[in-house]
């Protein structure tokens, strides 16, 4: 259960309480092996002082507490930190608890290794040592990129691991399973042919043989993202040279995306694969950053672990490696139960239990009915998505402005595009069931639980996001009739300047209701995310530094906005606070070239934005609520009326259908696109 980045995009800032209340559900779902990497920063600590380094020395290497996830798999080191002692210190406490009650449970906790990354100061310290260095990762400047690394087959790789090992031992215990990540997103430094592949089969040797030096027991869990994000490199040859180096009953092999790539069986090689020939497991990633979009395989999930297991031998189990959660939970609670499945489920008998279960005993059954056909409805189009598209919707609300947004497609779109994978029809007539099934009539009695509350603002949140993003084709259209800037594209009843901006008028207020419409649910506050932060702080400057890290990871993500929007969520304050002014100057430029009969400067508008969001990180703002407030009855009810004729009037263009928006390229991770034609639900 996790993946190394849920650490950072959802569980950065919890205390015990709410650790405690995962691990109690993860109990009561049957989830038996949880990665558990909290607190591995004390352990790098003491051993980089073991070997002779300074606390200044070290320092540099850590990331800040929000960042974390990405300095474990060696991918940048120093932004925004550094690390408070007490951070550190608090984080072991943390995890000694976090190890008591998953161990009590029954639980197998992953801990964690040494994968050769190591302060830059270790080259003045042991200068006859070998170093390599990885390559720049998501554009970060080599400041924050590009992390040393220990050179496998040179003998401090060893000893640091050996002494990585004896420390979590002697810190946390074992239960002798171990993950750490290599070449995560960092393609290996190898030279070409049998040298190349030769430095592989030493990278991997290196890692397990640390391991054993400190645990004999020793097994190495490890995350194969890799082997389809970078398919091209991670051919045949490449794969079976890395996995030589470790024993078959040393390694575990998690199939990270099999959900929506299965690399145990890629079609670009032959079966059995080298991952076939490992033990294995499925799983269902889902979740990117965490956003906020709903999104599912459930037809997927509910067939394809079984299928599979009847298929290969060497599968172990199943899990779930999203990369964020509380959101879309019912994927989720699929997901965990078909641990207890032999044959697959209905998606549709399953999907009418949970609507009746949502809404609690004491519904009538009339109610019952309605939200069965809602979920029913979302089980069959939002739930079982078609297409290539390999993550949630994100929200246009939450991107940054352009006027192409208008193709559905933004960078990391793959991932996550704002273009639609279901028809729109379709979650708008399931949205007015689960209303009328939800909100009380005063006749029944009724009063809904707060489960059956955010699924209502949950679909109502993501009704308003598609309405906004229809309306928005009808803006950049009559750009174009103004200007020629973009293609020609449906203008519906904006015809003019003044309707233009009398429709960029409803748009921002339809951002402000969805920032007021969220706030309402506990799970959906910038608020909560920052007090959460800033509880970590020991002093002022501290709880300065977390705030920083807790509102960049989810806006820039980086100095300069290196991988800006992909942790977007939305949630109230952070709607309200960064992209609605994002919005009212993007329409306040678009207003003014309309009156001018000007194109946009788009790069123009990019920079000055920028130093708007730039100056956004540093603030520090606690009037955003940290619990919730207004009434989200009154707020869906109100919301529905007023937006009833907006959103029937904007369903009646399809322009995804037309070749105008048809043929603009998708940009993948490198290497997926030569698994793209073994996509999981592909139509």
């Amino acid at each position: 259960y996790e993946n190394v980045c849920t650490h950072s995009y959802t569980q950065a800032w919890w205390d015990w309480a709410r650790w405690e209340r995962e691990i109690d559900w993860m109990a009561m779902s049957g989830i038996n092996l949880p990665l558990a990497l909290t607190g591995q920063e004390a352990v790098i600590q003491r051993v980089f002082l073991r070997m002779g380094l300074t606390h200044a020395q070290i320092a540099p290497y850590f990331t800040g507490p929000a960042f974390l996830a990405w300095n474990r798999m060696i991918n940048i080191k120093s932004w925004a930190g550094h690390l408070p002692q007490s951070w550190i210190d608090g984080q072991q406490q943390l995890q000694q608890r976090i190890l008591e009650r998953e161990r009590s449970l029954g639980m197998t906790p992953v801990l964690p290794a040494f994968a050769g990354g190591v302060p830059e100061a270790m080259q003045i310290s042991h200068p006859t040592a070998k170093f390599t260095r990885h390559g720049n990762w998501g554009g970060f400047s080599e400041v924050n990129c590009c992390v040393l690394m220990v050179a496998p087959k040179d003998a401090l790789f060893k000893q640091i691991g050996k002494l990585f090992v004896e420390e979590v031992i002697q810190t946390y215990g074992t239960d002798h399973i171990y993950s750490c990540d290599t070449f995560n997103e960092n393609r290996p430094t190898a030279s070409a042919g049998e040298e190349g592949l030769d430095y592989l089969t030493e990278s991997s040797e290196a890692v397990i043989k640390s391991m054993e030096a400190a645990d004999h027991k020793a097994i190495w869990l490890m995350q194969g993202w890799l082997f389809m994000n970078d398919a091209r490199f991670w051919q045949k040859a490449q794969l079976d040279a890395y996995l030589k180096g470790v024993p078959h009953e040393r390694m575990i092999l998690l199939d990270l995306f099999t959900d929506v790539f299965p690399v145990w069986k890629r079609k670009d090689l032959t079966r059995p694969t080298p991952i076939e020939k490992r033990r294995w497991v499925w799983n269902m990633l889902h979740s990117f950053g965490g956003n906020s979009g709903m999104y599912g395989r459930m037809h997927i999930i509910s067939n394809d672990p079984i299928e599979a297991k009847k298929e290969s031998h060497t599968m172990e189990g199943i899990g779930i490696t999203t990369e964020g959660i509380e959101q879309n939970p019912a994927v989720y609670e699929m997901m965990a139960e078909m641990r207890w499945h032999h044959s697959p489920p209905s998606v549709a008998l399953w999907l009418e239990e949970w609507a009746h279960r949502r809404l609690g005993a004491h519904a009538s059954e009339a109610r019952v009915k309605l939200a069965q056909a809602a979920w029913r409805e979302i089980g069959e189009t939002v739930y079982s998505c078609p297409t290539t598209q390999m993550g949630q919707v994100k929200s246009m609300i939450e991107s940054r402005p352009r006027l192409d947004l208008y193709t559905g497609w933004i960078p990391n779109s793959d991932f996550m595009p704002i273009r639609r994978h279901y028809p729109e029809t379709s979650l708008v007539n399931a949205w007015y069931k689960l209303i009328e099934a939800t909100l009380p009539s005063g006749a029944d009695g009724y009063a809904p639980p707060a489960c059956a509350m955010f699924d209502l603002v949950d679909v109502t949140r993501q009704v308003l996001s598609d309405t906004f993003a229809r309306l928005f084709v009808n803006i950049a259209g009559f750009v174009y009739v103004k200007s020629k800037q973009g293609v020609p594209l449906p203008t519906r009843d904006v015809r003019t300047v003044s309707q233009a901006e009398e429709r960029m008028q409803l748009m921002l207020g339809m951002i402000e209701d969805v920032d007021q419409l969220v706030g309402t649910q506990p799970h959906m506050l910038l608020g909560k995310w920052i007090a959460m932060a800033r509880s970590w702080g020991s002093n002022d400057d501290e709880k300065a530094l977390m705030e920083f890290n807790a509102r960049n990871l989810v806006t820039l993500w980086g100095p300069r906005g290196e991988i800006a929007d992909y942790a977007s969520k939305q949630w109230n304050g952070l709607i309200g606070d960064y992209y609605l002014p994002r919005w009212q100057l993007f329409f306040q430029k678009i207003g003014s070239t309309l009156r001018d009969n000007r194109p946009l400067n788009q790069e123009t508008f990019l920079a000055e934005l920028f130093q708007k969001e730039n100056a956004w990180q540093t603030q520090t703002s606690p009037s955003f609520p940290a619990l919730p407030l207004g009434d989200a009855m009154h707020l869906v009810h109100k919301l529905a009326q007023k937006y009833k004729e907006v959103i029937t009037n904007s369903l009646k263009d399809d322009i995804y259908s037309q070749a105008i928006v048809s043929d603009v390229p998708v940009l993948h991770a490198p290497g997926a696109d030569v698994l793209t034609d073994q996509l999981q639900g592909r139509s």
